[in-house]
């Protein structure tokens, strides 16, 4: 299910380089997305999911995801991690219609929180990679129904 904590949607990731580019979200956490003054912390639980749309033919070097949190918006510079995953380049030409899920620590959040994406050391190849990335309670396609003791 993908609802309130989209960060990306189809965005996207051709030219991303080593210093890397924000997720077209970040979410404040201390307002929900009506602008009311609601607590939404606790709605932050369990996986990042990142679906990509198309492969990356051609891929020279891997790819960070990184879901990061912060106590402003400046989360590219000022930031802790909550979860990383690393791609390589021959798992990005392979990619297409594949989603990865990373577990997600929420001890460190802070106010905002967005996802960052980054070339392993210089930059992707030139073909765009468009990718999509939510939260959700359990990785995508998991059944999170538990066997009952009897």
């Amino acid at each position: 299910m993908r609802d309130l904590f989209t960060f990306a949607a189809a965005q996207d990731l051709t030219g991303v380089d080593s210093t890397g580019v924000v997720s077209d979200n970040i979410w404040d956490l201390e307002a929900d997305d009506a602008g009311n003054a609601t607590e939404t912390d606790s709605q932050v639980v369990g996986w990042l999911n990142v679906l990509f749309r198309a492969s990356n033919a051609g891929a020279t070097e891997g790819l960070w995801v990184e879901l990061r949190t912060s106590d402003n918006t400046d989360i590219d510079t000022t930031h802790e991690k909550l979860g990383a995953l690393f791609l390589t380049d021959a798992q990005l030409t392979a990619a297409a219609g594949k989603t990865f899920s990373i577990g997600v620590s929420v001890a460190g959040l802070k106010k905002y929180v967005g996802v960052w994406f980054r070339a392993d050391t210089t930059s992707l190849a030139a073909t765009a990679t468009p990718v999509d990335a939510w939260l959700s309670i359990a990785p995508e396609g998991l059944s999170v129904t538990q066997k009952q003791p009897s």
